[in-house]
């Protein structure tokens, strides 16, 4: 079932930064575990009823266990003949709270009844042996112990007896340690008693382990004010820094790190300035092994040494510890643990999700003491950054609790593994597909042709077609990318007839010009048949209502149209912003192509008014941070804008100075210098489109690195940004993702929102012609609705999903015919992000989503703008909170949100100050909600909530919702589904209460059935299929208002067909039935047919 069997293992984890926080676990048989800094402290625990020989009644074994969930709470029922027992594990901020309620019948044979926990022995070996097995503590109020990895408290107040710390080493039938209750037993009465114990722990202050003050030798704190200035702390990147960290001491994989400031932060070649080498850390000791807090930023080589570590001993002599990319550390963005090293600490910055790791070195000689350490720079591009160590002195842990750190090191647990037994197979229409008029049919939303209504124009910061009555419109749109715009012409008609059932009115055509074998020829025309193809696509999306949006500039074959070699086509792109013949060669291919008679169409593309947007240049901008200027630039070019950039200078009598590494983290004149080259060439080239007679507005780059970058697009006709949610990244060969979830997120955080925000301008549309959540994060369900729910929220005017197919198969539409299965981007056939499509396309076509009433207008002066002093970069979760507009004015303004924050503002901080400066009293640390009501995400139980009228969404922890506070106002569900999303829309227009058709969509994850993924290392993300989806289990209701009867039908998910009719019971208020993995679908239909 997908019930997933409850996994019978529910784990509790307690609140903490560290990637080795507290928890405990009930197994299937209602065992408790409890675990700390990886190490096991409680390895189950057992209650028996014994005779006065102590010989065992009844126990264990001999009751029936029952695990529910309450709240926050696990509950475990043991029922037997003679014992009843309920175990309530309950987490907290700072621990976890186990109770026993113990109720055992009189029995003539019993004598002794005891509840012990068992504590494996070389947790505590360190202990000396002092010759007493029982009662070496006995407490009604608190016992201490000194744990291997971490020193607990036990609080045992509120236990109707005592309860005993017993050494049970020298015992041959145990050999451990033990925590026992014991109350007193009557064979006439039995017994009834309660034992508390709350488990409380820190790092182990046990003198086997070494502090190493690394502060000492530190020259950079963990936060940063100002990008590029070349002061504040860690690695000069503004809020792209370890704020979030909170200096101290924790545990990670049994070891207790002290992390102070300032921490170690050495020369990379992104960083120059940075010292190669620290001061030498004085040690002064023998130990075992040396452990090291690290990491890095920006990437090497998978193996490349990237710095090392110099061990000189009390002789004189020295070790060097090797730190390798891939095998002892990794980018703090990639949160990936290393082959050799494992990942001490996961925490989010301004930016994204950043890690810490921890890597050990075995002393070769552990007898001669260590003098000092220090780190050293390789001097790669890598940044490497050491925050804190820690030796283990020589004999100071026995032999066994060696081999346990080595063994809490080596534990690798494969996060990423799912079970895909109770899962089913879930093919999701790429072509024809849908059969016309079922319920997965919402091509209704789109008027045929598209065009019908004239070419699309702009009014009060929104599109409107020019013979459509002012109203504004919205559009639903996917990208066709690479190969994408070539189907094959037979395949064409029904891939077209599929994307409008599923919602789409327009489709972006991108990279179409960067394959030899598209549309560029050889000697620098059109290729005929490559421009046939795309021409008939584009006739056919048309005949559908689905718009088409052409981008120019995004990576082209630029040495075909300019007609000779050369240096490095790759780097054309970003030349072309500047470069007279790259832009000549840009020209042309725009020329050639727009003005080019459509023969299926009889209009060229510049006067068909189905090709509704235009796009000059793709994620390019001289202000781009990505490698900087020296590798994404090649000679000649390189020294041409060096040129331009030394006339710059002198034309405004600035000092003379080197080309920056990168414009977009430079000073103040270097990014007003890049922006004013980009207005120039985005000006230029719009002027020309106009002149070549594109009717269509036209947008400038898609993404905004610099607050210049708007500066530069004010005269376009639209804004565009780009943002993708858990992108894969390169790991060798293979490809990696993090995981991570936006509802699971802090309320600080709004995943991919804050970047479409910083591009709304006050007065212009606003498109996102690129975003996803990527295969095959296990929380993308949320995706969808997320994003469809707060564009919508935003009023933006055009999020665009990438993509149908463009990634990782060329974008080759007709690879789906026998390898349907999903790949990173490539996401027309997954479950779990497009097979929600159609609900969403109603929620934000429809405008169901009320739009935000709370308005926030940031407004930047020249100063603020030069200086790249980006609120959205700090306050990120304001565009789930508030309407967010950007306006560019004369002054700066230094009132809120403009202001800077107080040094060492923390996210929560700004957080709580933002809602107050708003006036939100409805938002808090464990609720996000926005000021219309509709979207409301509580952060504490792990579920988002889209609640409106005509189309109600939850999303997250499903199973939090049977008990929840907050639910949905006309949709109610009761599922054991860890997480997931429940999404249900009329088709009819009308409230849900009143609907006479409705759409349900129910779905977790979803994986191809051939996929290898490994601790979130991708070995091979599976082609042939089956798509394999994980149902939603469960009853739903639904309340009515109408009285009318309704029937439910399961739907198969390749065609909206119905299958199987659900069994709807009919209440007072409305209707209820239940979702069961048999009915083989995400899909169902209900209908008062």
């Amino acid at each position: 079932m997908a019930f997933h069997r409850w996994q019978l293992v529910l784990v509790l984890a307690m609140a903490m930064a560290a990637a080795h926080a507290q928890t405990g676990a009930l197994s299937a048989s209602g065992h408790l575990t409890v675990t700390y800094g990886g190490a096991d402290v409680v390895a189950g625990d057992s209650y028996l009823l014994m005779d006065e020989a102590w010989k065992k009644i009844e126990g264990n074994p001999d009751t029936r266990c029952v695990l529910t969930r309450a709240a926050d709470q696990t509950i475990a029922t043991f029922t037997g003949p003679l014992i009843t027992m309920t175990k309530t594990v309950t987490p907290q901020t700072d621990g976890v709270d186990v109770v026993w309620d113990l109720a055992i019948k009189p029995d003539p044979r019993g004598r002794n009844v005891e509840l012990c926990l068992a504590i494996p022995a070389l947790v505590l070996e360190h202990l000396p042996v002092t010759g007493k097995t029982h009662d070496v503590q006995r407490s009604v109020d608190v016992i201490e112990l000194p744990c291997l990895g971490g020193d607990f408290r036990l609080d045992v107040s509120g236990s109707t007896h005592p309860w005993s710390f017993d050494d049970m080493r020298s015992v041959a039938w145990s050999k451990r340690f033990r925590l026992r209750f014991a109350p007193p037993y009557s064979n006439e009465e039995g017994v009834k008693a309660r034992a508390v114990m709350r488990f409380r722990a820190v790092p182990s202050a046990l003198p086997a382990f070494l502090p190493l003050a690394v502060a000492k030798v530190g020259n950079r704190a963990l936060t940063d004010r100002t990008a590029g200035d070349g002061q504040g702390g860690w690695t000069d990147q503004g809020s792209n820094d370890l704020a979030a960290f909170r200096p101290g001491t924790f545990p990670a994989q049994g070891i207790p790190f002290t992390v102070a400031e300032p921490v170690v932060v050495l020369r990379g070649t992104e960083r120059p300035g940075f010292p190669f080498e620290c001061a030498p850390l004085p040690v002064n000791a023998a130990v075992e092994r040396l452990c090291f807090l690290q990491t890095a930023a920006w990437s090497a080589d998978r193996g490349a040494p990237v710095a090392e570590y110099i061990v000189r001993y009390a002789d004189d002599s020295e070790a060097i510890v090797p730190v390798r990319y891939g095998t002892e550390i990794n980018d703090w963005w990639s949160v990936r643990a290393p082959s050799r090293a494992r990942v001490a600490w996961t925490g989010a910055n301004g930016e994204t999700e950043v890690a810490l790791y921890a890597m050990q070195w075995k002393n070769p000689r552990p007898d001669i003491p260590v003098a000092t350490v220090r780190m050293r720079s390789l001097q790669t591009a890598c940044v490497p950054i050491w925050l804190a160590g820690t030796g283990v002195r020589t004999g100071a842990l026995s032999v066994a609790q060696l081999a346990e750190l080595d063994r809490i090191f080596a534990t690798r647990p494969n996060r990423s593994k799912v079970s895909m037994e109770d899962w089913i197979p879930c093919p999701i229409a790429w072509n024809d597909g849908i059969k016309a008029g079922t319920a997965l049919d919402v091509s209704f939303l789109n008027h045929c042709p598209a065009g019908k209504f004239g070419f699309l124009d702009t009014k009060e910061g929104h599109f409107v077609f020019r013979k459509g009555g002012g109203q504004p419109v919205r559009i639903w749109a996917t990208n066709a990318a690479l190969h994408g715009p070539y189907p094959l012409k037979e395949d064409a008609p029904g891939i077209a007839r599929c994307l409008a059932r599923q919602g789409v009115n327009l489709v972006r055509i991108h990279l179409y010009a960067v394959y030899e074998n598209t549309l560029i020829a050889p000697d620098g025309t059109l290729d005929p048949t490559a421009l046939d193809k795309m021409e008939f696509f584009l006739y056919q999306l048309k005949q559908n209502g689905i718009y088409t949006y052409m981008d120019l500039n995004d990576g082209m074959l630029f040495e075909r149209l300019v007609g000779h070699k050369l240096p490095d086509n790759k780097k054309a792109k970003v030349a072309a912003i500047f470069n007279r013949e790259l832009i000549e060669a840009t020209k042309k291919l725009g020329r050639m192509l727009f003005t080019h008679e459509n023969p299926y169409t009889g209009s060229r593309m510049c006067d068909d008014p189905a090709i509704c947007l235009y796009e000059i240049t793709n994620e390019n901008s001289i202000t781009m941070d990505w490698g900087g200027l020296t590798s994404r630039l090649c000679e000649p070019w390189l020294t041409e804008l060096k040129i331009l950039w030394h006339a710059w200078l002198r034309e405004r009598d600035l000092p003379e100075r080197e080309l920056p590494r990168a414009f977009g983290t430079s000073d103040p004149d270097g990014r007003r210098f890049a922006a004013e080259l980009q207005k120039a060439h985005l000006d230029e080239m719009k002027e020309f489109l106009v002149e070549l007679g594109v009717k269509a507005p036209i947008c400038g780059t898609n993404i905004t690195f610099t607050l210049g970058d708007l500066w530069a697009s004010t005269n376009m006709d639209y804004t565009n940004d780009h943002a993708y949610w858990d992108h894969t990244s390169t790991l060798g060969k293979f490809r990696t993702y993090n995981n991570k979830s936006v509802v699971l997120s802090p309320p600080w955080h709004s995943g991919t929102l804050s970047s479409f925000a910083r591009a709304k301008l006050v007065g212009k549309p606003t498109v996102a012609s690129e975003w996803n959540y990527v295969y095959p994060n296990h929380h993308r369900c949320e995706g969808l609705p997320y994003t469809a729910a707060y564009s919508a929220y935003q009023d933006w005017d055009a999020p665009m999903f990438y993509c149908a197919t463009g990634s990782f198969n060329s974008g080759r539409w007709e690879g789906f015919h026998e390898n349907p299965g999903i790949l990173v981007h490539t996401q027309q056939t997954d479950p779990a992000t497009w097979g929600l499509s159609q609900i969403c396309a109603l929620l934000y076509r429809r405008r169901d989503v009320a739009i935000g009433r709370r308005r926030l207008v940031i407004r930047y002066g020249p100063e603020q703008i030069w200086q790249n002093r980006s609120v959205l970069g700090r306050l990120k979760f304001l565009p789930a909170v508030a309407r967010i507009e950007t306006e560019l004015v004369k002054g700066d303004i230094d009132a809120w949100p403009m202001a800077l924050p107080p040094e060492g503002q923390t996210e929560e901080e700004a957080y709580l100050e933002a809602l107050r400066q708003l006036g939100d009293t409805s938002s808090s640390l464990s609720r996000v909600v926005s000021d219309t009501g509709e979207l409301r995400r509580d952060v504490a139980e792990g579920v988002f909530l889209v609640d409106t009228p005509r189309t109600q969404i939850a999303c997250g922890k499903i199973n939090r919702l049977v008990d929840a506070a907050d639910t949905l106002s006309s949709l109610a569900v009761n599922s054991p589904i860890p997480f997931g999303t429940v999404a249900l829309s009329s088709l009819d227009g009308r409230a849900l209460v009143e609907s006479s058709r409705m759409l349900l969509v129910a779905v977790g994850n979803a994986r191809n059935a051939d996929a290898v993924i490994e601790d979130y290392v991708i070995k091979n993300m599976g082609r042939k299929g089956p798509v394999m989806a994980e149902p939603v289990e469960g009853s739903l209701t639904v309340r009515r208002t109408n009285g009318d009867a309704l029937r439910g039908f399961a739907l198969d998910t390749l065609t909206g067909e119905r299958k199987e009719e659900l069994q709807v019971s009919t209440l007072a208020d409305g209707v209820t039935f239940t979702l069961q993995r048999a009915h083989g679908t995400i899909y169902y239909e209900l209908t008062a047919e």
